[in-house]
């Protein structure tokens, strides 16, 4: 800062008739308040987007990263945001901290500025219930349109025929699946390891990825967006794009955002 101060005198001596050096001390001054503000201003920009899609993140459990999805928000202005499933660890609020309300409370407000839609996930409840709950529409799988393409959003377990068959199995699988994440902890080898079997059992990220492309097919859509597996993967096939947004409960934490017609999935 002092160094910037005498740059700021040294250059501008030679072009201005100072009366004193009060002048020019008060002139560094002002010069530099309006560079902390313009610099304030650059720092708090926010990247503008289209849409932002986010699933998984499963508020009122111990593994969602609530803190940190926060922060990201803060960083996009965006047209949509779409909330793709399991926003929700099941409808009990009593498991709900200060960060997972934290969350609901930026998304209320996000929702004053731009589209917020809802989408059911089979972590979420009825949509009945979930929609009295919250005091909006939920939807079941969320269309729209943009530069000519076709959009589809679903959260991903109608495809999942393992959940489906195997209820109760299925049940028991994720308990043990939370509770291997608990004790091993999200960044050690072995926690991956055992994660990436897991997955292969419960979630089956390939059959998820060829339903929607399926369902995508039918509906006439370019585009389909799934959560679910918490995985996140790209296909293609008949010319439908598949993209899977991750989840908040497992590192990194990811999440899409599209920009006219480019599309990225962000990992933080």
């Amino acid at each position: 800062m002092f160094l910037f101060y005498n740059y700021i005198i040294s250059h501008q001596v030679k072009f201005c008739k100072w009366k004193s050096f009060s002048d020019r001390f008060e002139f560094a001054v002002y010069y530099l308040s309006v560079y902390n503000i313009y610099m304030a201003k650059a720092g708090n920009k926010k990247e503008e987007v289209d849409v932002l899609i986010i699933s998984d993140i499963h508020l009122g459990s111990g593994l969602s990263m609530a803190g940190k999805l926060v922060s990201e928000l803060k960083k996009y202005k965006f047209k949509k945001l779409i909330l793709n499933g399991d926003i929700f660890d099941g409808l009990n609020f009593k498991r709900l901290h200060s960060g997972h309300w934290a969350v609901l409370s930026m998304i209320r407000k996000l929702s004053k500025k731009g589209e917020v839609i809802w989408i059911i996930g089979n972590h979420d409840g009825t949509i009945g219930a979930l929609s009295q709950l919250i005091g909006v529409k939920v939807y079941r799988q969320y269309i729209w349109r943009n530069n000519g393409n076709k959009f589809l959003a679903i959260h991903g377990h109608q495809f999942d025929r393992f959940l489906h068959k195997n209820i109760l199995l299925s049940g028991t699988a994720i308990f043990a699946y939370n509770l291997i994440q608990k004790v091993s902890g999200q960044n050690e080898a072995v926690s991956h390891w055992l994660k990436n079997r897991s997955k292969s059992w419960l979630r089956l990220s390939g059959e998820v990825a060829d339903g929607a492309i399926k369902y995508a097919k039918l509906k006439g859509a370019d585009f389909v967006f799934c959560g679910h597996t918490h995985a996140v993967n790209e296909k293609k096939r008949w010319g439908i794009k598949y993209y899977n947004s991750g989840s908040w409960v497992e590192s990194p934490a990811s999440y899409i955002i599209i920009k006219g017609n480019k599309i990225e999935i962000k990992k933080v």
